[in-house]
């Protein structure tokens, strides 16, 4: 399971960047696992991607399928300590998955996704009670995976 470094509890620069980082980590983990709920904790209820990657590796675990692979490699992070109006702090990232392969319950190959490609993402977080919560992360708009 992925540790939260202590650097990704600092309200900082360097903090927002490893909080970043981590939940990326936590999403690796869960398409690894099936185990979605250390990056749910890290996020908050109403992120819609989060609950949506939560339900997707769900149904992939779910009545004997299961996932190989899935790691997510963080190839680049830039964070913006200067909150946006709303209050919300923006972290851009360069990210692309492992491969990913999907596995029926009778052990046949459901489908094969490759390695991606980089993806541009934004992470939009917040800082509350001193630590950071995922509010939403989504592609940047025209940057498409494989």
């Amino acid at each position: 399971m992925p540790v939260l470094p202590a650097k990704a509890k600092e309200f900082s620069k360097a903090g927002l960047e490893a909080f970043a980082t981590y939940w990326y980590s936590t999403l690796g983990y869960a398409f690894e696992t099936g185990d979605s709920a250390p990056m749910m904790a890290i996020s908050d209820p109403a992120c819609q991607t989060c609950a949506a990657m939560k339900k997707a590796v769900q149904n992939e675990h779910a009545g004997g399928k299961w996932i190989v692979g899935g790691r997510m490699v963080v190839q680049s992070v830039t964070g913006n300590i200067a909150p946006a109006p709303d209050g919300s702090y923006q972290t851009i990232t360069m990210v692309r998955q492992e491969n990913v392969k999907y596995y029926n319950a009778d052990t046949s190959l459901s489908e094969d996704m490759g390695v991606t490609t980089s993806i541009a993402d934004i992470v939009v977080t917040h800082y509350v009670n001193g630590h950071w919560i995922a509010k939403t992360v989504e592609h940047l708009q025209g940057s498409k995976g494989n």
